[in-house]
């Protein structure tokens, strides 16, 4: 089903449904999977004074600065450098994808893929597809999160259905 927002538009899932969930500034939508909330988007658009997403510099670096997308590792402690995490820390980002992309209009996104984990093993990780760009004096972000072992029993497809579907206008 196609959504046509205020400035942007995806493909959401038959059996997603949506959330009132605000997990950021500039929140427009967000939406979950009915049969498990691991699985979820959320497109964001909040004011920045850049005209485009090469203005926040390399993929790298604009990365780093919306890092809070990911989480922060809320333990602070003294532990083991168990189940591969380094000493003193719980969870781990690793980077599968970094690209871009341009659409009709010659617009420029920056693309992600990355896998994340903590301590918990929780579903393994989540995937993370994050696809930015910049357009009408905002910075426009679409997050889709996905439980690692929900990813490889079919949700990638979805996915990444919603991941390159989203467009803004």
């Amino acid at each position: 089903v196609q959504y046509v927002g205020d400035g942007f538009s995806v493909l959401l899932p038959s059996k997603w449904n949506p959330s009132r969930e605000e997990d950021f500034p500039g929140t427009l939508l967000r939406y979950e999977d009915n049969f498990d909330a691991v699985n979820n988007f959320v497109v964001t658009a909040n004011p920045t004074d850049k005209s485009k997403i090469t203005d926040f510099g390399t993929k790298e670096a604009f990365l780093s600065s919306v890092g809070y997308l990911l989480g922060q590792q809320s333990f602070s402690g003294k532990t083991q450098s168990e189940g591969g995490f380094a000493p003193d820390r719980v969870s781990a980002a690793s980077i599968l994808d970094i690209s871009s992309t341009t659409d009709k209009k010659g617009r420029e996104y920056y693309t992600y893929e990355l896998l994340t984990r903590t301590a918990d093993g929780n579903e393994g990780g989540r995937h993370q597809l994050i696809k930015a760009t910049v357009a009408d004096g905002k910075l426009w972000v679409l997050l889709v999160r996905c439980g690692d072992k929900r990813w490889f029993k079919g949700v990638k497809k979805e996915a990444v259905g919603i991941f390159d579907s989203f467009i803004v206008a």
